[in-house]
């Protein structure tokens, strides 16, 4: 599923892509609080958690303007998924 996908079913927002002058879609690099929960499927105060704990990385554009590169936000999430203890191989 794509982020626009989750993006119009979480909120109607349909912002996820920017057209270019040559019609092409091209992928939303930053993302505000709200599309990234909407992305992650997870709640806003989520987010403010991660944020406090440094868990997720953010570009403070100035006191109260934040966004987050996604690809950058799922890396450092994936440092903190859990591996399948025991498993055969």
């Amino acid at each position: 599923m794509s982020v626009t996908r989750k993006l119009d079913q979480a909120g109607g927002e349909t912002s996820a892509l920017n057209n270019s002058s040559e019609g092409a879609a091209v992928p939303k690099r930053l993302l505000s609080k709200r599309e990234l929960s909407a992305v992650l499927n997870v709640s806003e105060r989520t987010l403010d958690n991660w944020l406090a704990q440094k868990k997720i990385p953010r570009l403070r554009l100035s006191n109260r303007l934040t966004r987050f590169n996604l690809s950058r936000v799922e890396a450092a999430l994936a440092r903190y998924e859990i591996k399948e203890a025991g498993a055969r191989r």
